[in-house]
Formats: structure tokens, sequence, C-alpha cells
């Protein structure tokens, strides 16, 4: 029943662009929810399986579009083979990073992926010559044509940036059910149980935070792609922790969490500008109330079918 559920959301969500002709401002929110939701992808595997809570994760989404966006503009670089490198260089400096933060333990290890969030932010905001400073980088072009499929058209770039979120949650899905998986959530529960028996602590986080950041990477790739210009104010300290409410909205832990709450924390406050001095207000609200009755995130709330 999942299964066959989760084809008829896959056909639906393709065929959205054709139900919803004539309404370009829902394809592009739809569009926004995607490239917020693939870095809470890379969150989720980090908190919600690991128990590694980063407040500075959309630091290294930052450093996969600025990588991206030198390659492509100054150095001429195609789409594809920037997004490739621009990923390899989110996910390498998770690993150099997440070797340091990872020495630290619980609020420790936050405050420091804070202290590195907010450094990567100051580079971003203040290398004039490489990243345009505060002014932001302009001219980042769409991806390049495959084949006679051009991005260019807002309906094609929400089939992309649909498609590289699925990815992600099929790499989520790939992690999560495999013995790596299980091990990450095993050093969640108990890590010096898990150490006693011969699993390399170190290792496993140092990889998980990696492998989050690369796809962070991803999603800042598409996210500055898509606005065509790369400013540093999108991924400061506030963009990290939306990142992180995102995930604790969703359901952290959960597979279907990161689209929940992407759904959630970037589509309703764009459906709330209709009463532009309430919306925050509403918003907040409703997020109360999420806390209060349903603690494990919306997912929370899906029938798991477990007796």
């Amino acid at each position: 029943m999942r299964k066959a559920l989760l084809l008829v959301a896959t056909v639906l969500l393709y065929a959205l662009p054709s139900l919803a002709a004539g309404t370009p401002y829902l394809i592009h929110v739809l569009v926004l929810c995607c490239v917020y939701a693939i870095p809470a992808v890379g969150l989720n595997l980090m908190l919600g399986y690991a128990g590694l809570v980063s407040l500075g994760h959309m630091a290294f989404a930052g450093i996969g579009a600025y990588a991206a966006a030198v390659l492509m503009v100054d150095a001429k670089l195609g789409f594809w083979a920037a997004l490739a490198l621009g990923v390899a260089a989110a996910g390498a400096s998770g690993a150099a990073i997440g070797a340091v933060c990872l020495r630290f333990r619980s609020h420790f290890f936050m405050i420091v992926t804070l202290a590195f969030g907010l450094m990567l932010y100051s580079v971003m905001n203040n290398w004039d010559d490489v990243t345009r400073g505060a002014q932001g980088f302009p001219g980042i072009p769409r991806p390049a044509p495959l084949g006679s499929l051009s991005f260019g058209p807002l309906q094609n770039f929400y089939y992309l940036a649909l498609t590289a979120a699925l990815a992600a949650f099929a790499v989520q899905w790939r992690v999560v059910r495999s013995d790596y998986g299980r091990t990450l959530m095993a050093l969640r529960q108990d890590e010096r149980l898990a150490a006693a028996r011969g699993v390399n602590a170190m290792l496993y986080k140092t990889s998980v935070f990696a492998l989050g950041s690369a796809i962070a990477g991803l999603g800042g790739i598409l996210h500055v792609s898509f606005l065509r210009v790369a400013a540093p104010a999108t991924f400061n300290l506030a963009e990290s922790i939306n990142a992180v409410l995102i995930v604790v909205v969703g359901g952290a832990g959960s597979l279907a969490g990161p689209a929940l709450g992407a759904l959630v924390f970037v589509g309703l406050p764009e459906y709330l500008r209709v009463a532009n001095e309430w919306r925050l207000v509403v918003f907040g609200a409703l997020l109360v109330l999420l806390v209060l009755f349903a603690p494990r995130g919306l997912a929370g709330l899906i029938p798991s079918g477990k007796k």
C-alpha cells in the first residue's frame, strides 16, 4: 500500500505543472520547497539518524553554491561539471570541518558548528574578489539543456528540482535501510556501547557529516541557479536554524520528514502573505500547536501500520 501511495504521489508531483496550468506562482513555491528539502535531507541524516545537531548546516550549501558559481561564471565551466565539483567541494569541506567539530560533545558540538557556520558566512560576505561580497554573485546561469530539454522555463526547472529532491530522498532511504544507517542509529542511541562492539564512531560520524554536507551543496547549487544569484544571506545563521526547524517540524528521523517540513515551513508562509501583518503570528501559533500535539513532527501523525 505504501509503495502504491508513493508511486501515485510521484506521478501527481510530475503532473502538477499540467494540472496547475496558469498558476506559475504555485510552481515557483514548489521549486523553493524542493531546494529547501534537499539540504533538510542531509541534515536529517545527521540529526535524525546520527543525533548530530549542526547549527551551521546551510553554510555547506553555500560552499557548494559559491564553488559552482565561480566555476561557471569565472572559469566558464559547464553547469553539470560545476554541479558535480560543487557537491564534491561541499562534501570535502564537511569531512574536514566535521573532523574538528566531532571532537566535541553535546552542546559543545552545536556551538562549534555554529562558530564554523558564522566563519563561512563571513567569508562569503567579505571575500569580494571571489564571492562578490555582500552584494551577491550575479549572473549564475540556468542548467545547460539536456538534449531538447531546456531548463529556462519554470516548468522544466521544477522537473529538475523535483528529480534532484527525489534523488536525495532515495539516497536517504538507501542509507537508512543499510547496515551503515543502522550503525548510525546505534551511535545515536548509545555511542559507548556501539564503540564497545567495535564501531569506529569518529569515522561513521565524520562520513555522515560529509554526506549531509554534500547533499546540502546540491540544494544550494540548485537554489542559486534558480534565483540566478548567490547571496550570503541565503546561507546565514537564520537559514541554518530554519533547516533545523524544517527537519524537526517534519519529523526528525523519518524518511518523509524533510519533505513535509519544507512544504509547511516554506510553502505555508508564502500563502499566508495575503495576511501580511498576521502571517508570522498565525504561523507561530501553528508551530506551537504542532509541538503540543505532534511532538514527533508531522511524520509522527502518519499511521505506521505497526501494531
